[in-house]
């Protein structure tokens, strides 16, 4: 493609352009093609962190409401045992929601840990994957400034050129 301006350019020692105008143009869409599909990846990337951090929230949120309700229960249950003034039911019993708390409480615990732990994970990578992309699409947008910029010069001089020789 172009080797006769290829070569007029390298035989005139840069004094022809290496590249044409459509090449330049072509190679500047490409780069800005590029750049916003980086940007919409970054952006689903975003948004599925987003959706990670709310599930995991919420799994924070429920975790606590049962850790709340297993608390009320206990409650409620030593309550029953002091009214009822019976030694072998009020042993029992305490006995059983000791066991039961000491059973619920970790698990209850290390699913709010868990939930925690993969929210900020997810934040985190989609914060980096969010700079990343951020980085490579301006980047190649401003390659792509520079090479359209650089296209209308020549072709404005080309203009010039040639209303100077009418």
């Amino acid at each position: 493609m172009g080797m006769i301006r290829k070569t007029v350019s390298v035989g005139t020692l840069g004094l022809v352009s290496f590249r044409s105008k459509k090449e330049k143009l072509r190679r500047a869409e490409r780069s800005r093609r590029k750049a916003e599909t980086a940007l919409d990846a970054e952006h689903a990337v975003r948004v599925s962190a987003e959706h990670r951090i709310d599930a995991a929230e919420k799994r924070v949120k429920h975790a606590r409401a049962e850790a709340a309700h297993a608390a009320q229960q206990l409650e409620r249950t030593k309550n029953k045992t002091k009214k009822q003034r019976k030694r072998d039911r009020r042993t029992e019993a305490a006995a059983v929601l000791g066991e039961l708390r000491a059973n619920v409480e970790p698990v209850v615990r290390g699913g709010v840990e868990s939930a925690r732990r993969a929210g900020a994970d997810a934040s985190t990578r989609g914060r980096k994957a969010g700079k990343r992309a951020r980085k490579a699409a301006e980047k190649s947008l401003g390659s792509a400034k520079a090479s359209a910029t650089a296209a209308k010069d020549a072709a404005l001089e080309a203009v010039k050129e040639a209303s100077v020789r009418d």
